[in-house]
């Protein structure tokens, strides 16, 4: 079983929840055209510390690394409806998007990566969910 990806996954996704919450400023100045507010900088914290907390679910084994896509998935769907509902946070929606997706994508890659060979995502999935298989 190959764990370098889940590895890589998981110090990534820390790290980056790491920089969203010490730094939100600075995260939100690096996209163009955002303003910074005291109510963006705590939606970025927020978004940090649920990154912060998925990596460390996964790291303990408390949750998958295949369950791991889904929150990602569904972030940067939000993030697309916010990009095309959003002149002012257009910019920052769409960088958020793009990293939602990467984190989406590496997650699902992680997990077939982890799995024996031979067995699909779906096994996969399913294999670690709570009932099993």
């Amino acid at each position: 079983m190959r764990k370098s990806a889940t590895v890589a996954m998981t110090v990534v996704r820390i790290s980056w929840g790491g920089l969203l919450t010490a730094a939100p400023d600075a995260v939100l100045r690096g996209c163009p055209r955002t303003r910074t507010s005291t109510a963006a900088s705590a939606v970025v914290r927020v978004l940090g510390a649920r990154h912060i907390l998925q990596g460390l679910a996964t790291a303990t084994g408390v949750m998958p690394v295949a369950w791991g896509a889904v929150p990602d998935a569904l972030h940067a769907a939000t993030m697309a409806g916010l990009a095309l509902g959003s002149d002012r946070w257009r910019t920052a929606a769409c960088a958020d998007l793009l990293i939602a997706g990467a984190f989406a994508v590496g997650g699902t890659y992680a997990a077939r990566a982890a799995a024996p060979s031979g067995q699909g995502l779906d096994d996969v999935v399913i294999s670690q969910s709570p009932s099993g298989r």
